[in-house]
C-alpha cells in the first residue's frame, strides 16, 4: 500500500453521530432476479477540473475547492469512499484464502468476500424509502453485471427488500448507517455475503453542506444513492433516468470490491491521481464524474455502466489472490 493510503487509512474515524427517521416498511419481495437490460451506453466530452482531498472519515471528497470540502459550487464528486483492508483470513485447502466478511467495515475490506467463492452465495438487499423508487431494469442490469464479475457457485439473490418510511431528506454517513441499523434485515454469514443498498430521498451532506454525490458508499457492505438527484434532469439530458441509475449502482459496488486501489496496488496505473480510488478512464464505469452531479457535464450520452478492462483485470486479481 502506498504511503499516500497508509496516510489515508490512519484518518479513517468520524461523522458517526447518529440521526435516523426510518420506519420499517413491510414490501418484502419487492425485487425479482429477472433478465438485465443489456442496451450499452456511450460517453464522450471532457472532465472539468478539481481537486481532491480525503475528509476526516477516510472519505474521498472530490470538489473543486482546493481545501477539498463537500462541494465547492461547481462539478464534483463527494462520495464517501473509505480505504479498507482485509478482514480476519483464513486458509482454504483451495489456495485462495478466505477473507471473513465485517460488514460494518471499511469500504472496500467485503471486497474479497464477494468476489470469491469461499463464500457461496451473494445476498442484495434494497431498502427503499417511500417518497422515491426503484427501477428494477437498473437493478437487473446491477445483478447481471455481478454475475460477470463474482465467483458464487450458489448464485446472487435479491432477499428481503423494504420500503420505509422517513421525513429525512439530508443524509450524512452516519445518517445512512443508522437508517440501515432500523430497516436492513440481511448480513453476511455462514456461506452468504451480503450486500445492502439504500434508495433515499433529497442529497449527502458532508461537512455540513450539500454535496454533488448520487451515490456514497459508506462501509464495506452498504451503499447510498440518491434519485433526487438525477431526476433533477440529469437523466433527461443523458438520455435517460435509468441510464444514470445503473451506472451509480455499478460504480458503488465497485467501491466496495475495492477499486480502484482502496485495498490494493494495481499492476495497471489506471488510478486518476485527481480523484483517488477512480478510473483515470472516461469509459470505466469507475470514472469520479459518474457518482457525482457533474455526470451531466461530463458525458454528452448515457455514461459508462460496466468496468472496463483494467478494472476487470484488477477484480480477477482480487479474485484469485493475486492482491
Amino acid at each position: 500500500m502506498t504511503l499516500r493510503r497508509t496516510a489515508a487509512a490512519l484518518v479513517a474515524l468520524a461523522l458517526l453521530a447518529t440521526a435516523c427517521a426510518g420506519s420499517d416498511g413491510s414490501v418484502d419481495g419487492l425485487f425479482t432476479d429477472g433478465p438485465a437490460d443489456t442496451s450499452d451506453g456511450s460517453q464522450d466530452g471532457a472532465a472539468p477540473g478539481s481537486d481532491t482531498a480525503t475528509s476526516a472519515d477516510g472519505s474521498t471528497a472530490t470538489g473543486d475547492d482546493p481545501g477539498g470540502t463537500a462541494e465547492g459550487g461547481g462539478p464534483g464528486s463527494d462520495g464517501d469512499v473509505g480505504t479498507g483492508g482485509d478482514g480476519g483470513v483464513v486458509t482454504t485447502g483451495g489456495g485462495t484464502q478466505r477473507v471473513e466478511a465485517d460488514d460494518l467495515g471499511p469500504v472496500g475490506a467485503n471486497g474479497k468476500p464477494m468476489l470469491r467463492s469461499s463464500y457461496a452465495r451473494l445476498v442484495i438487499e434494497v431498502d427503499v424509502q417511500s417518497c422515491t423508487s426503484v427501477d428494477q431494469g437498473a437493478v437487473d442490469h446491477l445483478v447481471s453485471t455481478l454475475r460477470g464479475v463474482v465467483d458464487k457457485p450458489a448464485g446472487i439473490e435479491l432477499r428481503g427488500g423494504n420500503t420505509f418510511e422517513s421525513d429525512r431528506r439530508e443524509w450524512t454517513s452516519a445518517d445512512l448507517r443508522a437508517n440501515a441499523e432500523r430497516n436492513r434485515s440481511t448480513f453476511s454469514g455462514g456461506d452468504e455475503v451480503a450486500l445492502y443498498i439504500q434508495y433515499v430521498c433529497g442529497s449527502f451532506h458532508a461537512g455540513g453542506q450539500q454535496s454533488t454525490a448520487i451515490g456514497v458508499a459508506y462501509s464495506a457492505s452498504e451503499f447510498g444513492v440518491f434519485p433526487q438527484r438525477w431526476n433533477d434532469g440529469i437523466g433527461v439530458l443523458l438520455g435517460s433516468n435509468r441510464a444514470v441509475e445503473r451506472a451509480v449502482l455499478v460504480h458503488e459496488v465497485g467501491h466496495l470490491f475495492g477499486l480502484v486501489n482502496l485495498t490494493y496496488q494495481s499492476e495497471i496505473p489506471h488510478e486518476d491521481p485527481e480523484h483517488p480510488g477512480h478510473s483515470d478512464s472516461r469509459g470505466s464505469v469507475m470514472y469520479w464524474a459518474v457518482e457525482s452531479t457533474a455526470i451531466g457535464q461530463v458525458f454528452s450520452g448515457p455514461p459508462p455502466d460496466r468496468f472496463d478492462d483494467a478494472d476487470r483485470a484488477d477484480l480477477e486479481g482480487l479474485k484469485s489472490g493475486k492482491y
